[in-house]
């Protein structure tokens, strides 16, 4: 990879076509190795609260392949046609400024599920010290803090090469998860039977089935709306949408869904587990187990946590001036924050992800329903590049002062929405809600009223990049690195370039 190919690479810019190395089985590979991890155990237990194992099957498995369908529409044709990430299309929407929201959104998830996996990392592998008789009891809440805090200082380590290496590594992670996750499944299947995965009961279910499904199926709609965050720094690597739809959707979809299948049956057959096979499979299993677990606790977590430090880094290089950071610091300043929750807050951490897993469905579900319509219905799948990287009143992204507030009303009309169907704290619900979930009324609402927004107050004038008389002739100052090769990458959306990046660039034009 050449020297700007780099540069565009770890800072967000557009790639061309001929720089995209990425084919269907790597795309898959790497989307399934960030989504196969430990967290998947929390999320089939949750599952286990309201459906038995073979209906809980059925809702992991929609519940994954829906969420994941919502992303791919907003995210993959534009990511892939242009070579941008989720943050940079989402300013079409939001504004050139208003898209630091999405960049919030998007460290919020990636770190959010990052500081999940080192504490059940810290945890596992302190559990292990406890049972093999290596440590004793009394310090497991401070070996907890110190092994997540290594861990991540072991990811670190791992990525700081940069993110060519950080994807280049996930089709070995990836199998190596699959294969350990597949013996972890049978080891429990053997300690319990089948028959006791089988006869087992939810744990507190609803009395109302429809709730039952749909508060499932909720869970894991909400959990795949997170790779909103991810799917744009993949595919954004693929020569093309097509050849990255597939694999996006079951290496994200079905890795998720299948990782949850353990815990699901884990949280129905083993009372109190809350889906975790841990310390179950301890218990039953002796030492030879016990190196399964932590191998596979090593490997799996330390695959994901890899992608979503890199998510992470590469949004918040699109703030201004970050691009100045070598790739180094950012990865260690994107961290810190980790590090503080994983060594004060490691205790607090069930409580945590039940409602972080309700904030990924409020947050993502409304900016999934905006980009589908804005893309498909109001764009006619075509955006202007150039005006994505520039920050000025030159984009025709800036509306009115770098914010659409179409954009914004049509976000919080989404996640209005979403609170009233079901309280993202207690998760408690409201009528329509075991018929339709929150997720897509919620993507639903955005959609119309981002769609409506827009015809009214865009069209008519203009503004926004629609309507007519749009197209800006002024050459804008190129007075950052975000300038460069960006004309080369708009040119190179619909066929190959193959040629060198231009230093400035051209003025905009659909």
């Amino acid at each position: 990879m050449s020297i700007n190919a780099k540069l565009a690479e770890s800072n967000g810019w557009p790639l061309l076509r001929s720089e995209r190395g990425f084919g269907k089985i790597a795309i898959f590979l790497a989307a399934f190795s960030a989504a196969m991890a430990t967290w998947c155990f929390t999320i089939g237990g949750f599952v286990s609260y309201y459906l038995s194992a073979v209906p809980g099957s059925f809702a992991i498995i929609a519940g994954s392949l829906l969420g994941i369908l919502m992303v791919t529409l907003a995210t993959l044709p534009m990511c892939s046609k242009y070579g941008i990430d989720s943050v940079v299309a989402s300013r079409a929407q939001l504004g050139t400024r208003g898209s630091y929201v999405s960049l919030i959104l998007v460290y919020a998830s990636a770190m959010g599920w990052s500081t999940i996996l080192f504490i059940y990392k810290g945890r596992a592998i302190a559990d292990l010290l406890v049972t093999f008789g290596i440590m004793d009891a009394q310090y497991f809440a401070p070996a907890v803090a110190i092994i997540g805090v290594l861990a991540i200082f072991l990811v670190l380590k791992l990525i700081r090469k940069g993110p060519e290496y950080v994807r280049s590594r996930g089709p070995i992670v990836a199998v190596m998860v699959a294969v350990m996750s597949l013996v972890i499944l049978l080891l429990l299947v053997q300690r319990v039977g089948i028959s006791g995965v089988l006869n087992a009961v939810a744990v507190s279910p609803y009395a109302d089935g429809a709730g039952n499904w749909a508060s499932a199926i909720e869970v894991l709609i909400a959990s795949n709306l997170s790779w909103w965050a991810y799917t744009g720094s993949i595919v954004r690597t693929s020569p093309s949408a097509r050849s990255s739809l597939w694999p996006v959707v079951f290496g994200f979809g079905l890795g998720v869904g299948l990782g949850s299948l353990t815990g699901l049956y884990t949280g129905v057959a083993v009372q109190g587990s809350n889906g975790d096979p841990t310390a179950f499979l301890l218990s039953e299993g002796g030492v030879i187990v016990g190196f399964v677990m932590l191998a596979f606790l090593v490997v799996a977590n330390v695959g994901t946590a890899m992608m979503g430090i890199y998510a992470a880094s590469l949004a918040v290089r699109q703030l201004p001036k970050t691009d100045k950071l070598s790739w180094k610091t950012t990865i260690l300043l994107v961290s810190i924050p980790a590090m503080v929750v994983v060594a004060l807050f490691a205790n607090s951490a069930e409580a945590f992800f039940s409602v972080f897993l309700a904030f990924l469905g409020v947050a993502f579900a409304p900016i999934c329903g905006i980009q589908i319509a804005d893309w498909f219905l109001l764009r006619k799948q075509k955006y202007d590049v150039r005006s994505l990287f520039v920050m000025d009143k030159s984009s025709k992204y800036f509306y009115v002062g770098g914010f659409n507030i179409v954009g914004f009303v049509s976000f919080a009309a989404g996640i209005g929405t979403y609170i009233y169907l079901l309280d993202p704290v207690t998760y408690v619900y409201r009528e329509p809600f075991q018929y339709m979930t929150a997720s897509f009324p919620s993507g639903i609402v955005s959609a119309i009223t981002y769609t409506l927004g827009t015809l009214i107050f865009h069209a008519p004038r203009g503004t926004g990049g629609y309507g007519r008389g749009t197209i800006t002739t002024d050459t804008p100052k190129a007075t950052s690195p975000e300038a460069v090769g960006v004309a080369g990458a708009e040119a190179n959306a619909p066929s190959d370039l193959g040629g060198a990046r231009s230093p400035l660039p051209k003025a905009a034009s659909d």
